[in-house]
């Protein structure tokens, strides 16, 4: 075999292999946005109130904090594809169930059980990613990897709402279903071999104690309550400044999974180095976008294009951070990945909590100027966190 035929054979491999994680990621960000657009349709398809069906979405992310804390490490200690293949089959198994539920608590079980295997998926895509890439290129396949997540956002969510008008929103779970079982057999047979650390297991306390861990899982946890917390009054922020249907909200969440998707394939193509002073510079550009929200509101065109800076942002700050941690993680990468979802879970339910008092006094402007003091904190943190070794 000549050398470009061996370099051909492997650039195939990589490709397999970030193909699968994307779609790991893509199913994962699915499984999270579909229930929001048919909620009511579900919860009248069920005979009972859309708060006790969006119940379920709690369901799933507390299931989710538990798995990845006490299950992430698989992938440290089994080939990636065999977990994570099994995790997608899981998965399969909990969108069937949700999709024959008779009621909101049946739901509410089986979107746990989705919890279970997304918090096994989705930190040991990351996790995989990182110790499949060349070196200095973990930027670039963690950047495509996570443009599932904008993926999931611009079309999971208008398909699901256009299925369940059409074929009623049983379908929804069970297109999920289908995808899902496809998708683990893909990452049985397109990772094959593949590990992400070592095979002795590492505790999620053990981890928490490497070095610099602890400090960049703080900045990810500040990162991500600003992010669930401005996302989730998006909608309203913009509807109240412009006078805005439910309907029309969705172009500014087009625009944010635009802006993430984009920037994740500038990353792909154009991975930059991953520096202290990156990261630095990442955070300050984000608290910005928050900060000009003050101004967006001026206009629809202006609320727009801060949308897509803002997903440009994100996107740039979570690869530079969970790279960083990748980095600190060693043989450990599943259980660190595992704690990252465990925070950002957490944030997910802070995130609405502390932001909700915030925008009932003080409208979404407040909510974003807090969210921009959230991130200066974390940039503060990450500097020393990120400080050479001595």
């Amino acid at each position: 075999m000549s050398y470009k035929e061996s370099s051909s054979q492997t650039n195939l491999v990589r490709s397999i292999e970030v193909a699968a994680l994307l779609a790991a990621v893509l199913l994962v960000g699915s499984n999270a946005f579909v229930l929001s657009p048919i909620l009511s349709d579900v919860a009248s398809g069920l005979g009972t109130e859309p708060f006790r069906v969006a119940w379920a979405i709690s369901a799933s992310g507390a299931a989710t904090a538990v798995s990845a804390l006490t299950l992430a490490g698989l992938v440290d200690r089994f080939p990636a594809g065999r977990v994570l293949g099994a995790a997608a089959l899981l998965l399969a198994l909990a969108q069937a169930a949700g999709a024959a539920s008779q009621n909101w608590i049946w739901l509410c079980l089986s979107q746990a059980l989705a919890g279970v295997a997304v918090g096994i998926i989705l930190p040991g895509a990351y996790a995989t990613a990182a110790a499949t890439a060349e070196p200095g290129r973990e930027a670039a396949r963690l950047g495509f990897v996570l443009t599932g997540w904008a993926l999931s956002l611009v079309f999971a969510v208008p398909l699901a709402a256009l299925v369940a008008e059409q074929f009623g929103w049983r379908s929804v779970y069970v297109i999920l279903a289908g995808l899902s079982a496809v998708v683990g057999v893909g990452l049985f047979a397109g990772l094959r071999g593949v590990r992400a650390g070592s095979a002795a297991p590492t505790a999620p306390l053990r981890a928490l104690r490497l070095p610099n861990v602890a400090l960049l899982l703080a900045v990810m946890f500040a990162f991500m309550t600003a992010f669930y917390g401005s996302f989730a009054f998006l909608g309203e922020g913009v509807r109240a400044a412009f006078g805005l249907t439910a309907k029309g909200t969705g172009v500014f969440v087009l625009a944010y999974g635009l802006g993430f998707g984009l920037a994740g394939i500038v990353l792909g193509v154009a991975p930059p180095k991953i520096s202290r002073v990156y990261v630095l510079l990442v955070l300050f550009g984000l608290a910005s976008s928050y900060w000009a929200w003050r101004f967006a509101l001026s206009s629809p065109t202006a609320a727009f294009g801060a949308t897509v800076i803002w997903g440009i942002f994100n996107q740039l700050g979570v690869n530079a951070l969970v790279v960083s941690m990748n980095r600190r993680a060693a043989e450990a990468r599943g259980a660190v990945m595992g704690l990252n979802s465990a925070v950002t879970y957490s944030a997910v339910f802070a995130g609405p909590v502390v932001m909700g008092q915030v925008y009932a006094g003080s409208g979404f402007v407040a909510v974003t100027g807090l969210a921009a003091v959230l991130i200066l904190v974390g940039a503060a943190v990450s500097w020393k966190a990120l400080q050479p070794a001595a």
